[in-house]
């Protein structure tokens, strides 16, 4: 056995516990190996079938654990194992990102120590341009001395299919007929395992071969049973001398649910329960050797997904005290990271630094404080996690789509950050579908209303994020400028209408008013008709007042139109007032006290109408209930020269007919001989309690 051999088989059976017993939301690293528990019996049968096969597809839900599983159980479990026979196996894990054939390249380089070495990485990367021949070439190149393995994995490798999308097939064809030529001619030391979440098993049929190489390596991962997340809650506390009680345990299994989302969320919860109440009580590096944890730590009343919602309120609090737009900044940033897939599941969709400060349209250092809270040790709700230096090209990524499940600022279905970023790329997408339109007919704008939607709505964005959904930012400004100058082109349209109006009506009122004048003269239905018809022009004055002061607010008038305006207001006072003074019928609005009296004020109201003693066409409109009644009858009367005349001849026939109750004139034209809506001869004859019957005729 080599001195190198020797040294990396005395590393393996090494133990070094990681610096806390639950890692968080994150998936488990490899050298978190010492704590991951729960799932052995799976990283056996996974271990036997890469074994035997060489290649394994390991496919589930999304967040089901199957990285977890792979980094912290069966690659080190490939390693010590194999160990303890004599062998080396050497692992790496690559994922295909934006760059699939050089990541896994570099992946490989890194196990012989060699991933700063651009030779080292070209020759690989070489090397996996030969597609079918690859797998026999790299065996050569990675397993030089007896006894060498070397096991490739390739995490989440659904991402090969979005980079095909959308950089073109050429390195998903040469990383699948690597993969199908490892499947039927597996060279002796060589074995990648995949990692792959099941909706996208169908994506595998599109490159030739692969869907077949793939039917017979696939590898379902289970759910956990109930002592496997007993084990996986209670063993790690044990290795850092502590406890974790039953019925805690059991408590925290109940609250996560049986959803994909179980685990994580048992493992957020504990990591902030070891926090709150073992690791801040005791010195720096120091942890009681006696600590344990039960209900009585944990007293959250909205479950491990609520404890999950308010750790991430939380760290928005930081970043809201931290920037004066933190907010803001926090939503956009997670807006970018999350998506809806085909089957409407939220997902994950990582962004590179540079990305993001594009698409938020802000600088480095504010997105990097951001990023940096929510990626902090003890938090991990983004990756890289802990204190990894970010750079431009850094790619950045949610740590476990649990937190996009859980956290109620993403996940609200009415009002949470996917919905709303959902809704904006259809609106997006539709603004498209009518350029296309516009383009073809200049026409073909958008409505007054949705231009000055889309005016003040287009501002939250910019033509970075226009990207994600098709991009034509400079063709929607083209129809959004267009539908404005539309729209403000039928604004003036309408209030140089509203003006002709004015002047129409001006110029019609005085013929109006000389004509009432005539109808006044007349007697029966026509005076009815005067008094109606001079409602309408008072009221015709008063909209055309109202016209002129709409156009005054809704656009600054010049000097010479302010001038004219005010002239013209002038003037349909002065025709108000003209009319107002035009004699209409006299009016008697009867108000009874009960109901009991309406029987004889109809017969009254009747018999006043049919009265020829007066001068003039007497009107009785209603009779109406009055909830205060007065403790005496009367005929009201509001304008000095109404009671003096009309006021006293209507109280006398009115006494003249009623032989019960007896009236008296009140008059009220002090308080209402000027008020605005005080109407010529208008008159009110209230009744007291009592009976009203009029005389035999």
């Amino acid at each position: 056995m080599s001195t190198e051999q020797a040294d990396t088989l005395e590393e393996v059976f090494t133990v070094k516990l990681p610096p806390r017993p639950y890692p968080g939301l994150r998936p488990f690293e490899k050298h978190e190996w010492p704590i991951f528990f729960g799932r052995e019996r799976m990283a056996d049968a996974i271990v036997n079938e890469l074994v035997s096969k060489q290649l394994l597809v390991v496919h589930g839900d999304s967040g089901c654990g199957k990285s977890s599983l792979i980094r912290a159980a069966v690659l080190p479990r490939l390693e010590q194992e194999s160990a303890r026979a004599g062998l080396r196996w050497r692992t790496c894990t690559a994922m295909p990102r934006g760059a699939p054939l050089l990541n896994i390249a570099e992946a490989l380089a890194s196990v012989d120590g060699r991933a700063d070495d651009d030779d080292r990485v070209i020759e690989l990367r070489r090397t996996l341009n030969f597609g079918a021949q690859a797998p026999k070439e790299l065996a050569r190149l990675m397993c030089k001395h007896a006894g060498d393995h070397v096991c490739i994995l390739i995490d989440q490798f659904e991402e090969l299919f979005e980079h095909a999308r959308k950089n073109g097939p050429e390195e998903a064809q040469l990383l699948t007929q690597f993969l199908i030529a490892l499947q039927q001619h597996p060279p002796p030391g060589l074995y990648v395992v995949l990692t792959m979440r099941s909706e996208f098993l169908g994506s595998c049929a599109h490159y030739k071969g692969f869907a077949e190489a793939v039917n017979v390596t696939q590898y379902l991962l289970p759910r956990m049973n109930h002592s496997d997340l007993l084990r996986a809650i209670c063993e790690p506390a044990k290795l850092f001398d502590g406890e974790i009680s039953l019925p805690l345990a059991e408590r925290l299994i109940v609250d996560a649910g049986g959803g994909q989302d179980q685990l994580p969320l048992i493992q957020h919860g504990l990591m902030l329960l070891f926090e709150q109440h073992v690791a801040n009580t005791e010195q720096p590096g120091q942890i009681d050797t006696t600590w344990r944890l039960g209900l009585e730590q944990y007293k959250h009343t909205s479950g491990l997904a609520g404890l999950l919602s308010a750790h991430a309120d939380e760290i928005l609090g930081q970043a809201q005290a931290s920037l004066p737009d933190g907010s803001q900044l926090v939503e956009a940033i997670f807006r970018a990271l999350t998506d809806i897939n085909a089957d409407g599941k939220a997902i994950r969709r990582p962004l590179t630094v540079d990305e993001l400060i594009k698409v938020t349209n802000t600088n480095e250092q504010k997105v990097c404080l951001v990023l940096d809270l929510f990626r902090v040790d003890g938090v991990s709700f983004l990756k890289p996690h802990g204190h990894v230096p970010l750079e431009r090209g850094t790619l950045i990524d949610i740590s476990h789509e649990a937190l996009i499940r859980c956290w109620q600022k993403i996940d609200d279905p009415q009002h949470g950050w996917l919905i709303r970023e959902f809704r904006a790329g259809l609106v997006w997408r539709a603004l498209l579908v009518q350029v296309d339109s516009f383009e073809q007919d200049a026409d073909n704008v958008l409505g007054a209303a949705v231009a000055t939607d889309r005016e003040r709505w287009i501002l939250q964005y910019n033509e970075e994020w226009a990207k994600r959904y098709g991009g034509g930012w400079s063709r929607v400004q083209a129809l959004l400028k267009a539908s404005i100058k539309a729209r403000d082109h039928t604004r003036r349209m309408k209030l140089i209408f509203r003006m002709g109006v004015i002047v129409v009506t001006l110029a019609g009122l005085s013929t109006w008013a000389v004509w009432l004048s005539v109808q006044r003269t007349k007697v029966g239905e026509e005076r009815e008709l005067v008094s109606v018809s001079q409602k309408q022009a008072i009221s015709v004055i008063r909209e055309a007042q109202n016209t002129i002061e709409l156009v005054s607010t809704q656009q600054t008038p010049s000097d010479e139109l302010s001038a004219k305006l005010t002239k013209f207001n002038s003037d349909l006072n002065l025709q108000a007032r003209q009319l107002e003074t035009i004699s209409l019928a006299p009016r008697i609005y009867l108000h009874i006290a009960d109901e009991s009296q309406r029987s004889g004020a109809e017969q009254l109201g009747f018999l006043l109408e049919a009265n020829q003693v007066y001068e003039f066409d007497l009107i009785v409109p209603r009779i109406t209930l009055s909830e205060t009644p007065l403790r005496r009858s009367v005929l009201r009367c509001f304008r000095v020269k109404e009671c003096a005349v009309n006021g006293r001849t209507l109280v006398k026939v009115i006494n003249e007919t009623l032989k019960t109750p007896s009236v008296t004139l009140e008059d009220l034209s002090n308080t209402y001989e000027n008020s605005p809506g005080n109407r010529p001869e208008h008159y009110e004859l209230w009744f007291a309690p009592g009976l009203i019957e009029p005389r035999p005729q």
